[in-house]
């Protein structure tokens, strides 16, 4: 059974922060060098201070980022920068986004406080593998903070939309926070703090499992947290805040909930040989070439994705471009036998037909000669959720070559989770990110009544 309880969340004092889209960032783990000092210089109180701050000359074991982030955090509630709400709410949350050629999508959900499971309850099942140094990070903050800056993404299943009609309407009439970040994605918060609604909300919710989407490392990081403040409280009764994780939660039967490709950049392999990769790609995978010059590049690149995309709806398929080519490569798996062949044998079945999965088997590991440890330490694999400005990446020397995925279907996701699997690490991308700041959840006292 999850356990959901409402809270009394830490947001921006509109009074004195009238545009939110100055201070809220995406996820800590999708900002680049480049974006993370355009948030510093975008506004003083930036959450970026909290939740990704620099590292600096003479940082110590005394003070480092996350010290800073730990006074950042008290001097703004003193200055009445963040305030904290009266009365524990349920945050309904909607985002309203634009994919590329297609109209605009709604993704609605809540922001909610979740009691932490260990995975095997079932309760909460994770889907993917998680990364050690992440870990280490989130640790360090939250031991510095003591508080959630940014909610775990979680999806339950309600085919029926049930819990969409409890919501319907209930709601203030306006959105307390309503802003549109840099990607034109609509951001509308809302407090719901009516007991009876409440109660409605948790007891719809938790007799069903939570399917963690986004957020494996903070979660895993919270939970073990938890378990190290429960060895040292004497008096535990399972109601501290600590307890607890700020989870947002959405509908995977909606039809607003999408995923995209993460592209795989590869850098650092040892004596490669672009011919010698063919010639073993060829073993598992047809290869077709789409040769560009220098005027009709972007054209031809426009037909690559096109392909890739009407491909992946029936085949497993991958583009490709090495630095210094001048096409680029489509490749399609021969067949599905190829699935049971021993270079998948360490891969439980049900993962098997995973795009991220045939990826890292026949290629990355089997021909590159990647070990997935090597995968783990992110050591010659980057990830990237741009496929455009991977390739330009690959241009510019930075990545000896680029694999084009398509985007892991949500069916696949509950496959795995509800198989108790994990699948690789950046296996999906799901769009819009939810924002670092818009709520923060302390982790301090108690849960209120």
């Amino acid at each position: 059974m999850a356990i959901l309880a409402p809270f009394r969340g830490i947001l921006y004092n509109q009074e004195k922060m009238e545009d939110i889209s100055l201070v809220v960032t995406p996820p800590y783990d999708v900002i680049t060098k480049e974006e993370q000092e355009r948030y510093y210089q975008r506004h003083p109180n930036n959450i970026i201070r909290l939740d990704l701050g620099k590292d600096l000359p003479g940082d110590n074991d005394q003070v480092d980022k996350y010290t800073r982030a730990a006074d950042y955090l008290k001097i703004w509630q003193e200055d009445n920068i963040l305030v904290r709400d009266d009365l524990p709410s349920i945050y309904y949350y909607q985002q309203e986004f634009t994919l590329k050629r297609e109209q605009r999508k709604t993704r609605k959900g809540f922001i909610v406080l979740v009691k932490l499971e260990d995975f095997s309850s079932g309760i909460v099942l994770p889907h993917e593998k998680t990364m050690t140094e992440p870990k280490a990070d989130r640790l360090k903050l939250m031991e510095s903070c003591n508080a959630n800056l940014s909610p775990i993404f979680s999806l339950y299943s309600d085919p029926e939309k049930k819990i969409d009609r409890i919501v319907e309407g209930r709601q203030d009439v306006s959105p307390f926070i309503d802003f549109f970040d840099d990607k034109k994605t609509r951001h509308q918060l809302w407090r719901i703090h009516d007991k009876e609604i409440i109660h409605k909300i948790t007891n719809a919710i938790k007799e069903l499992s939570l399917f963690i989407a986004d957020g494996h490392h903070r979660y895993e990081t919270a939970l073990n947290y938890s378990i190290k403040m429960r060895g040292r409280n004497k008096s535990f009764n399972g109601n501290e805040a600590y307890n607890y994780a700020m989870m947002y939660l959405s509908n995977m039967d909606d039809e607003g909930l999408v995923i995209l490709p993460t592209h795989r950049l590869v850098y650092n392999l040892n004596n490669f040989n672009p011919d010698l990769f063919y010639k073993k790609a060829e073993e598992y995978f047809h290869v077709e070439e789409f040769v560009f010059n220098g005027n009709n590049e972007l054209a031809i690149r426009g037909e690559l994705f096109t392909e890739l995309e009407k491909r992946g709806q029936t085949q497993h398929t991958f583009g490709m471009y090495m630095k210094d080519a001048n096409y680029y490569s489509l490749l399609t798996m021969k067949n599905e036998d190829l699935l049971n062949s021993r270079v998948m044998d360490n891969i439980t079945p049900v993962l098997r037909g995973l795009d991220v999965n045939i990826l890292q088997a026949f290629i990355l590991n089997a021909i590159l000669g990647i070990s997935d440890q090597n995968m783990e330490n992110q050591k010659n694999v980057d990830f990237i959720e741009d496929g455009d400005e991977a390739i330009e990446l690959v241009r510019k020397d930075k990545y000896e070559m680029v694999f084009l995925m398509n985007p892991t279907r949500v069916k696949q996701v509950n496959e795995a989770a509800c198989a108790r699997v994990r699948m690789p690490q950046k296996s999906t991308f799901f769009y819009p990110k939810l924002p670092s700041g818009l709520v923060i959840n302390s982790i301090l006292g108690v849960i209120p009544d």
